[in-house]
């Protein structure tokens, strides 16, 4: 035992001398490594983390893997991480609502180094308001939304409600007329009579601004634009019978301010838009105010080089502002709105003389006025109301003449008045609402050349309930009932409405509505436009037998939505079928002087049906690709008398869109799309032609390109440069009428003919 204890002392002691000097010298290399590094420089890593729209991320969590050092983002997005030994790193980046971000390997060499990250938003996280009034992610709303961010609205570089709209799946924007460019717009194939426009939520858009309303609002008091195909809720009226187009103003969430400046040359003749809008916030976030004001011009353009303008002269000035309040004790919110819109416009011929001095003039003079007011009050976590008011003050001065009429001039005055009140009710995975709505609609009409003077006043009220209930994670349930009671009827009408969700799995959802809906006999929106044909004016009656038109409608389709990696991947079908009943026409009844009289009565009625699809690729932060179509018939159950035609008027079996975004914030910015429209039937009456027929036109492509240079001075301010080209192929209408008699209305092509553009947006 002994010697097993000496042997191993002796083995101890040998092991010890063999390996303390190789301790020893690691300690040595320990102790100097140590003293470098704690004489080595340490760097600061800062940022500012953004999305797509260049809106500030907040509470997103910036991680550096290599040293497991994180900080959170403040209210303004911004970062930083000090005392970081040089070396290579990666950042990874975490926020709710957005993929996550993993950065390039960087050598972080330099002291205070900045780093700019921009996140891409999950597939289907975006809120929505218009189904149910109240915020609500779209994934888990029963009603299909299309939406039209702030990103789209600038790669688009539109400058009114009318370019924003374009290249939207199932929407068309068309020009009306020759002379003073009306324009509508039309869902799944239907007349704009049939779409409900809806600022913030309430329907303000009066018969009378609708008619050029499209291209009177400006992108720049715009945040973004929700579009609901079909009924599908009970919050609305029964003019929703196509659809609800709700354009959503700006809440500012930061101090920033933006100037806008667009140059286009349309045909070698100008058109300049300018803007400006500005978000104060205060630093508690409690009181918040949005100015914003553009001022759009527009000279005539003659394409046909008969001295008669096909794009008439625009001069537009907008301004307004939204103030926000934050009341943190009674947990209430309360916003109030201005704006006055100023427009002139003017097409024909002779501009420098006055309009009864040309051979033809449609003249239009319109000042608005809108006043607002909201209320949203959160009585516990289960229990809000909401409180709202409305008020646009909409006068227009006119000339709709030829052959130098001397009394052709007309003046219209259109106040409107919307009242809203909606109570929700949160029990459990139900959400009641109770609402009631009234809206008052007068119109003031004389056009003393045509013996013509309207004077009416509508009232419109309307009671809604409707259950929002989520059964589980699959299934989700909005039902609806509305009482609708019109001036002009004699009886209440019943708009039951419903929508379901159903969640498949979690890439792939399945959405249907059915909606019924009507439109009372009264004047509505080209009732107070006149088109100009061979020189006489067309004026519209109703029949003293008119009954309202009645409609039901059924939307369903599919949304498949799948991330892979950094990538994007979505595809959706929907198929629409919508069928109206006592369907109003147009028959021409008598000719008067300077006019031709047509009378509305109810026909047979109509069916519209067809599916669009959406595909979209998102291949990481750079590029993306979209495209969408819709195949659709529109047909008359029997045919209408002035044609015998059963098809709709103006109405293609097939139209879309496809483009492709590459973004690279150190070269430039590629935005190119393309816009097909199939053929179409079109009324085309005597004036400039010898006798009125039905044309069948010609399909046409519209190719648009824009290229824009983001730069960057500092974290909060920012500039552009882009130039662009609308119609880049000159796809434009080849057989205009001509002369002072030419038929104005006969008008399908694409808006605008070949233009060039150049701008620059400045924010800081």
């Amino acid at each position: 035992m002994k010697r097993k204890i000496f042997i191993l002392n002796i083995s101890f002691i040998l092991l010890t001398l063999v390996f303390t000097p190789f301790i020893h010298a690691q300690q040595q290399h320990q102790n100097r490594h140590q003293k470098q590094k704690g004489k080595a420089k340490l760097f600061t890593l800062k940022g500012k983390v953004v999305d797509w729209d260049y809106n500030c991320v907040k509470k997103a969590i910036v991680l550096i893997p290599e040293i497991s050092k994180s900080v959170e983002t403040d209210e303004s997005g911004s970062f930083k991480i000090i005392q970081i030994p040089q070396g290579q790193y990666h950042v990874e980046v975490f926020a709710e609502g957005f993929m996550n971000y993993s950065s390039d390997v960087f050598n972080l060499e330099d002291d205070k180094l900045k780093y700019g990250i921009v996140l891409i938003k999950k597939i289907s996280r975006q809120i929505v308001v218009t189904a149910t009034r109240t915020p609500k992610l779209y994934d888990e709303t029963p009603v299909k939304t299309e939406i039209i961010d702030s990103r789209d609205i600038k790669i688009k570089a539109a400058a009114n409600l009318a370019e924003i709209l374009y290249q939207t799946t199932g929407v068309r924007v068309e020009n009306d007329c020759q002379n003073c460019n009306f324009s509508q717009v039309r869902i799944n194939g239907m007349e704009g009579k049939y779409t409900q426009i809806l600022i913030d939520s309430s329907p303000v858009v009066s018969a009378m601004n609708s008619v050029y309303g499209l291209e009177q609002i400006p992108s720049d008091m715009l945040n973004r634009v929700e579009i609901v195909k079909g009924g599908g809720s009970a919050l609305y009226g029964g003019n929703a019978v196509a659809g609800v187009i709700n354009i959503l103003t700006k809440e500012p969430q930061i101090n920033k301010t933006n100037f806008k400046l667009h140059q286009e040359s349309i045909s070698g003749r100008p058109f300049t838009n300018v803007g400006f809008n500005s978000g104060i916030v205060t630093k508690d976030l409690n009181t918040k105010a949005f100015l914003f004001a553009t001022y759009q011009k527009r000279d005539p353009i003659d394409l046909n080089e008969d001295n008669f303008s096909e794009l008439g002269s625009i001069s537009n000035t907008s301004f307004g502002i939204n103030f926000y309040n934050y009341f943190p004790k009674v947990n209430g919110n309360l916003k109030l709105g201005f704006f006055r819109i100023f427009e002139e416009r003017r097409g024909g011929d002779l501009f420098d003389k006055p309009p009864h001095e040309a051979n033809t003039t449609e003249w239009i003079k319109t000042d608005q006025i809108g006043l607002s007011s909201d209320w949203k009050h959160d009585l516990s976590k289960k229990l809000h109301y909401n409180l709202s008011f409305s008020f646009i003050d909409a006068k227009r001065d006119t000339y709709y003449g030829s052959h130098m009429d001397p009394n052709a001039y007309g003046a219209t005055k259109n106040p409107l008045i919307f009242l809203n009140s909606q109570l929700n009710y949160q029990p459990g995975k139900h959400v009641f609402s109770l609402g009631f709505q009234y809206k008052r609609d007068q119109i003031k009409d004389e056009a003393i050349g045509y013996n013509r003077i309207i004077e009416d006043v509508y009232h419109e009220s309307g009671f809604f309930i409707q259950d929002d209930f989520k059964i589980g994670k699959t299934f989700s349930l909005l039902t609806g009932l509305r009482l609708n009671k019109h001036s002009t009827l004699n009886r209440i009408i019943i708009t039951p409405r419903a929508s379901i969700l159903v969640n498949i799995m979690r890439e792939l959802s399945f959405r249907t509505s059915f909606s019924t809906g009507f439109r009372a006999p009264q004047v509505f929106d080209e009732d107070l436009h006149i088109t100009q044909v061979g020189g006489e004016g067309m004026m519209i009656t109703n029949s003293l037998n008119l009954k309202e038109e009645k409609s039901y409608s059924i939307n369903s389709g599919f949304d498949y939505g799948k991330q892979i990696g950094n990538n994007l991947i979505q595809f959706s079908l929907e198929t629409f079928y919508t069928k109206l009943f006592e369907t109003f026409i147009l028959h021409e009844v008598s000719r008067m002087e300077n006019a031709r009289l047509f009378e509305r009565i109810n026909g047979p009625g109509s069916k519209v049906y067809g599916f669009s699809f959406d595909f979209g690729l998102v291949l990481g932060p750079m590029l993306s690709l979209a495209s969408g179509w819709t195949i659709q018939r529109s047909k008359l159950e029997e045919p209408e008398p002035d044609f015998n035609s059963r098809e709709f008027f103006r109405t293609p079996n097939s139209y879309g869109h496809v483009n492709m975004h590459y973004k690279n914030n150190k070269l430039v910015d590629i935005y190119l799309s393309l816009a097909y429209t199939g053929k179409m039937k079109a009324p085309h009456f005597a004036g400039y032609i010898d006798e009125d027929r039905l044309e069948t036109t010609m399909p046409f492509c519209v190719f648009n390109l824009i290229l824009r240079k983001p730069i960057n001075f500092s974290e909060s301010s920012r500039a552009s440069i882009f130039i662009g080209a609308n119609n880049l192929l000159n796809s434009y209408q080849k057989d205009l009428d001509k002369g002072a008699d030419r038929d104005s209305g006969y008008v399908y092509g694409p808006v605008k003919p070949r233009s060039f553009y150049a701008g620059f947006e400045f924010s800081f």
